[in-house]
């Protein structure tokens, strides 16, 4: 029987992050990932011959961002970060586009999520996204399962009666097969874990609190236009006057480029639109045609030369990017199993890419891996407290 040093299960940014780090340690890991790709959301889309990032992408230009790209450098041995860009969203009226000041009293319900975007610096790489994760692919040194389901967590059996705390020694995979490991690090779904932990290492409480939690997914909008050209590179906000419930939406122009060199030569550009949708929502399909219709309508109000231009279009829905609240040990292990680390980036206090950067780095620093300085030290500490203040109440 073949024992792996670590299993990590979920191959998005925050697992092939954490996978690639320890297998510069050891090369005894195996990475599980249930699609018939690594990658998660950040592999890369295709767009009438053009390959992107897969929706609309935004790293803040913050202390926690920074250090955790510069990690990324250090794993991978290149600079990431090209520069810090100033981020000023403007919105469109009657009145035509202005300064985008807030959303005043008419909030989304979806606004922590929306917010992370209205951050006043981003930060510009020199690699997309879908780049760095081939990077980070390509120095991962252990095993990967691909098409494989975690159905099932396996824990030592206890004597009756005994008040040690449970240990898991093994996954079973597409309901039939095993594999043992000394340490795990979950990096799914938050809501799935009801189904794969046990009742008696996640009660009852806890699985219906996380079933019945909102959990905010991207609807992603990527749209292919040619010979029209929007050469602003900040972001829109847009959203209509009529008070419907489904929220704002926001985008941006990627740069144009000249398709031929032709006297008849054409323009074409991508933009990038988003808004959220809540995972009980998102179940009907009806639901998600009527964001759809709302952000399309959105987008050709302001910018209405578009309508005819647009030659085609991609949508995309992510996996939940928020949500859940679960009962944490101070490291980041599930409470009372010590050797099973939740690294789902749902359960950082940061939304979208900055939670996953953050929660791959929250991971590595409890396990003993990477370089972080005293400020990123003190971060893991204090977001590992806040875990365990937040989610209190999720299993008593």
């Amino acid at each position: 029987m073949h024992i792996y040093d670590y299993i990590i299960i979920g191959s998005g940014l925050t697992g092939q992050t954490i996978a690639t780090q320890l297998s510069q340690e050891t090369q005894n890991v195996l990475l599980i990932e249930a699609e018939a790709f690594t990658g998660g959301s950040n592999r890369p889309a295709h767009l009438s011959g053009n390959i992107l990032d897969s929706g609309l992408r935004f790293i803040p230009a913050n202390e926690i961002s920074i250090k955790a790209i510069q990690n990324l450098e250090n794993l991978l041995g290149l600079k990431l970060i090209k520069s810090e860009n100033e981020n000023h969203p403007e919105t469109y009226d009657a009145s035509g586009f202005k300064a985008f000041v807030g959303f005043g009293e008419k909030s989304p319900a979806f606004y922590d999520e929306f917010s992370y975007f209205l951050n006043q610096n981003e930060l510009e790489l020199t690699l997309p996204l879908h780049q760095i994760m081939d990077l980070l692919k390509n120095k991962f040194h252990g095993e990967t399962l691909l098409r494989s389901h975690v159905t099932k967590f396996g824990f030592d059996e206890q004597p009756e009666g005994s008040k040690a705390d449970p240990h898991l020694t093994h996954v079973i995979v597409n309901g039939s097969k095993t594999y043992y490991a000394n340490n795990f690090i979950y990096a799914g779904p938050v809501r799935d874990l009801a189904l794969i932990v046990p009742d008696e290492v996640l009660n009852l409480r806890a699985k219906a609190k996380l079933k019945k939690d909102t959990y905010w997914m991207a609807l992603c909008l990527d749209l292919f236009h040619q010979d029209i050209s929007v050469e602003k590179n900040n972001l829109f906000v847009l959203d209509g006057t009529t008070d419907d419930g489904i929220g704002p939406c926001l985008g941006r122009f990627l740069p144009s480029v000249a398709a031929d060199v032709s006297p008849t030569q054409h323009t074409q550009q991508v933009s990038q639109w988003l808004s959220f949708i809540d995972y009980s929502t998102a179940e009907e399909t009806e639901n998600i045609g009527e964001v759809l219709k709302k952000m399309k309508r959105q987008i050709k109000r302001a910018f209405p030369e578009m309508s005819e231009a647009i030659k085609s279009e991609r949508i995309f829905m992510s996996p939940p990017l928020s949500g859940g609240e679960l009962k944490l040990n101070a490291n980041g292990t599930l409470h009372k199993v010590n050797n099973l680390w939740i690294a789902s980036a749902q359960m950082s206090k940061y939304p979208n890419l900055l939670g996953s950067l953050a929660q791959s780095q929250l991971t590595l620093a409890a396990l003993g891996f990477g370089e972080f300085s005293m400020s990123h030290a003190a971060f893991a500490e204090d977001q590992a407290e806040e875990q365990n203040e937040t989610h209190t109440e999720a299993e008593l």
